[in-house]
């Protein structure tokens, strides 16, 4: 089983397959609400959001917030951010996981397809 957030992914990781055994992807793409509350400074951001979703999300709301990730605006938010979120701001402000104050997470279980 391989996932696929929002967006693509540098390395194609989520595409390959590690030897000839055949495998399924679960793609989030649809799960992409973003909600920004500036009077809170907080967002919910689902795994299949982009960072450019995220980033004009910020932007419709204020002029003066923004969030610490990376540049490339068609990289999925769950990817993104569950490798640290390298990005920009991060000298001043960290990466992006380090301003993550909460998530709710999937545990993913074991498949196995009948022979």
């Amino acid at each position: 089983m391989k996932t696929r957030s929002g967006g693509h992914d540098y390395e194609g990781l989520s595409y390959v397959a590690n030897s000839n055994q055949p495998f399924f992807v679960v793609d989030m793409f649809k799960l992409c609400s973003v909600n920004i509350s500036i009077e809170d400074e907080t967002a919910w951001i689902q795994a299949g959001a982009t960072l450019g979703e995220v980033y004009y999300r910020i932007a419709e709301k204020s002029n003066t917030h923004a969030f610490p990730a990376g540049i490339c605006p068609t990289v999925g938010v769950g990817g993104h951010f569950s490798g640290g979120g390298y990005g920009n701001l991060m000298t001043k402000y960290g990466l992006a996981v380090d301003n993550i104050v909460d998530a709710q997470l999937i545990n993913r279980c074991e498949w196995k397809a009948s022979e």
